[in-house]
């Protein structure tokens, strides 16, 4: 029988200060979306980068999250994921592994993370959804963040 953690709820928001953060950090500090005793942790890349271990695994240290909505990736321009797509694939999957290891290594509860539309294939028919995720290659012009997006459905399974 697996132990039951007692205690409160703190969950940690990789990725808070991006687009979809802070939209649930306003659902949680304004619209009533946080309950009693749970705390929530909105980290930035300017407080840890990720995509080195050492620094994932002392925020989790820090922290110590029941709980994980892993949000976080290195982003950028059309022009600069044509340009740097090997180290867009590298970094974001560096990140992925990073939190989700350093998550099941500290007995991390629950775990949810966000994918991207530009993981489905290039042709594809609509509408889609996400069994659909693997059919075939993403656009070329974000062919690195699109494969490490895709690995996050792998890694999760």
């Amino acid at each position: 029988m697996s132990e039951i953690k007692v205690g409160p709820m703190r969950v940690l928001v990789t990725g808070g200060s991006g687009l979809v953060g802070k939209a649930i950090e306003h659902v949680v500090q304004q619209e009533g979306g946080k309950l009693d005793g749970e705390e929530w942790i909105f980290l930035s890349s300017k407080e840890a980068d990720l995509v080195d271990i050492g620094q994932t695994r002392a925020v989790f240290e820090k922290y110590h999250p029941t709980h994980v909505i892993h949000l976080a990736a290195k982003v950028g321009g059309i022009y600069q994921h044509m340009k740097e797509n090997l180290q867009f694939l590298r970094d974001n999957i560096k990140i992925n592994d990073n939190v989700l290891d350093t998550a099941h290594k500290m007995g991390v509860t629950k775990v949810v993370s966000c994918l991207s539309s530009c993981i489905f294939p290039d042709k594809t028919s609509y509408p889609i959804d996400e069994t659909m995720i693997h059919n075939g290659p993403p656009h070329d012009s974000n062919f690195g963040y699109s494969y490490a997006k895709r690995m996050i459905d792998v890694q999760n399974r």
